[in-house]
């Protein structure tokens, strides 16, 4: 287990997955994430180099629909201002866009979304076997209650 730790980090998933698997790659490699986090990782350009390197990792993402340390920072900088106040804090619900798995699709890789619970398990062994089998990156999308 590779962990930013207390320090956070916010984007560097990506890079430290594809690192881990180019330095092991007889060994399955798993990247958890935020859908906020995946974003700051510039998964586009992420899902390329892993492609082009085969470097076939499954990135699973708990997709809350929001940038909830983005929030917790504006509010904690100013506890009454407009941010605190707001319901629906500007810039930090991502409720418009939940599509991420596409992302790894631009890069010939397998995406999927759940949003039933009781597909988790189906979806991650679908992830796996696209990794471990098809030798290719897949993203799973898990949308999670806010």
């Amino acid at each position: 287990m590779f962990n930013a730790g207390a320090a956070s980090g916010l984007g560097h998933g990506l890079g430290c997955a594809l690192g881990a698997k180019l330095a092991a790659r007889d060994r399955l490699v798993i990247g958890t994430h935020g859908d906020g986090s995946y974003m700051f990782g510039n998964p586009i350009s992420a899902h390329y180099v892993g492609a082009e390197q085969e470097l076939p990792v499954l990135t699973v993402l708990f997709n809350n629909q929001r940038w909830q340390a983005v929030r917790r920072a504006t509010v904690g900088l100013n506890r009454e201002g407009f941010a605190a106040k707001s319901q629906h804090q500007p810039i930090t619900f991502l409720d418009s866009i939940s599509n991420y798995q596409k992302a790894v699709e631009v890069a010939d890789g397998y995406g999927e979304k759940v949003t039933d619970p009781a597909e988790v398990m189906p979806a991650l062994e679908r992830g796996l076997r696209a990794v471990n089998v098809e030798k290719r990156q897949a993203v799973i999308n898990i949308i999670c209650s806010a």
